[in-house]
């Protein structure tokens, strides 16, 4: 086996460099807590797990909340990050960025099949990514285009090949699911992947029940005989069933659950999930009325209190934060944490100096069926908006409707929740909304040469000092200019019985089952 110790000393740059170049380094994933592995696993059993989406296809590019639950068991791609930005090898033995960063050469495992029986080859990664990058059912289609062409010079050997330096290849090869061509059009109720299991049985806003792929390419794994996804609506019903016994994990179960279920720690395993997938935010119409002027936005700003905010919708169990990127990650400056805090008296100022000191009314559009804790945002902030003589309204819509006017820009201010905050920082810039400009589709309508230029240059080269100097501008920027206000993490809280072994799971919380077993 590699030695792990020696692995984790060699920096980042280094170890993208030199991709993996063995099955042991996947199988030795520090994601996974030492205390949840075990030495004897056993064979056998159904493991179900529960969440509150289901369904709407099989396409692994689809990244609708309910999808997780199966995507890893069902699919894999190149590569994948661990839960400390680590790539770790999957379809890919090995892989090799160039020194102009515009390529990335990528050797596959031999002897992967798909569900269907075909072999498993580089035309596969050719024409997944030109699905992944002209399709309009992909959502991170931006991540993508980068791609100028691959090239497959033989069955096993990639080559990808990008239009410019692209600092955020790890990226792509840990979110370019291998798909067969073929099997595009049966997305709706089909899924042809290499994963561990397929499917078996399909109830549509019910069940998925999944049984093993007898050729999958890692042996000696698969310990669960039946893998079962069910859809309960009711967050709090996750809990519920979890504790009867009728399921054995709920994924996004509700935060006060999971901290009440966490003190039992005999009978269940609670987590917050994976870091930094989501954060919560503030989303301001910078073209709205008042908000045009940037203290009146910094005045909504300094009016969030983050803190009551964790304590309560949150259990306390996050912290809170006014930084884009998470403490995970290398752009995260905890110099600058506190920059903006909560401060009233601060908020009335900037409110006074921007000629607004008799205030003003506004309206704030939330979803609490979207999102836990979107209502109890909006309801925080409304109270302390109030304070400061600005007079909010709350709209707690329907998701559709709330969708709609999220992706029109119809709102003056939005509780929201942006995405890609675990991944290279350059990523979260240009493929999540929250932080789009006005052209290029951002609900804020937000525009600035000058933010444009740094987003530029941070996807512009591969080095890391150079690259953490630029998002250091960008953050203090973003501090200034508030039309995204950062809140807190957003949890992804799980809770599992504890006679569930070695579960794990990637950056957006989906399982890999292959590894977990069944010790009752």
């Amino acid at each position: 086996m590699p030695d792990r110790t020696r692995k984790r000393n060699l920096s980042r740059r280094t170890f993208l460099q030199m991709g993996a170049t063995s099955a042991g380094i996947f199988l030795l994933d520090a994601s996974r807590p030492a205390a949840l592995r075990a030495a004897s696993p056993k064979r056998g059993g159904t493991f179900t797990l529960a969440r509150t989406a289901g369904y709407s296809d099989f396409n692994p590019f689809n990244l609708a909340t309910g999808h997780w639950a199966s995507t890893r068991s069902l699919y894999n791609t190149l590569a994948y990050y661990d839960l400390k930005l680590n790539p770790q090898p999957d379809l890919a033995e090995s892989w090799k960025i160039a020194e102009d960063g515009r390529s990335i050469t990528v050797k596959l495992r031999p002897g992967v099949k798909f569900h269907n029986g075909k072999d498993f080859t580089s035309e596969d990664v050719k024409n997944s990514a030109e699905f992944a990058s002209t399709d309009p059912t992909v959502f991170m289609r931006t991540l993508f285009t980068w791609i100028k062409q691959v090239d497959t010079p033989d069955k096993h050997t990639a080559v990808i090949h990008f239009k410019s330096v692209y600092p955020g290849a790890m990226d792509l090869l840990d979110q370019l699911w291998m798909i067969d061509k073929d099997a595009i059009k049966n997305f709706r109720n089909q899924a042809n992947g290499t994963g561990a299991y397929k499917i078996d049985r399909y109830v549509p806003n019910d069940r998925l029940e999944l049984t093993p792929f007898k050729d999958y390419w890692i042996k000696g794994k698969q310990y669960v005989d039946r893998y079962v996804v069910r859809q309960i609506p009711d967050p709090g019903a996750l809990a519920l069933n979890l504790e009867s016994g009728a399921i054995d994990a709920a994924w996004r179960c509700s935060v006060l659950d999971a901290a009440r279920l966490k003190p039992q720690a005999d009978k269940y395993n609670v987590s917050m999930g994976a870091p930094g997938q989501g954060m919560f935010d503030v989303a301001v119409n910078v073209k709205w009325g008042p908000f045009q002027q940037r203290k009146v936005r910094q005045a909504v700003a300094w009016s969030v209190d983050r803190a009551r905010f964790c304590r309560t919708a949150l259990a306390g169990l996050l912290e809170p934060t006014c930084l884009m990127w998470p403490s995970h990650t290398w752009a995260y400056f905890k110099d600058l944490e506190g920059a903006i805090g909560f401060d009233l008296d601060k908020a009335r100022s900037l409110l006074k100096e921007a000629g607004f000191d008799k205030g003003f009314d506004v309206e704030i559009i939330s979803s609490s069926s979207r999102v836990y804790g979107f209502k109890h945002l909006a309801e925080i902030l409304q109270a302390d908006l109030k304070k400061i003589g600005i007079n909010a309204k709350v709209l707690d819509l329907e998701p559709v409707v709330y969708e709609s006017r999220m992706i029109k820009g119809d709102f003056q201010l939005m509780v929201h929740n942006y995405g890609r905050s675990n991944r290279d920082p350059g990523t979260m810039v240009t493929a999540a909304k929250a932080w789009y400009t006005d052209k290029e589709g951002g609900w804020s309508h937000y525009e600035n040469p000058e933010y444009d230029k740094l987003r530029q240059e941070l996807q512009s080269t591969l080095d890391q000092d150079k690259r953490k100097r630029i998002c250091r501008q960008i953050q203090l920027m973003m501090l200034d200019e508030c039309f995204t206000i950062v809140v807190a993490p957003q949890p992804t809280a799980w809770a599992w019985h504890t006679y569930v072994k070695d579960l794990r799971y990637d950056l957006e919380n989906s399982p890999f089952v292959h590894e977990l077993w069944l010790d009752k």
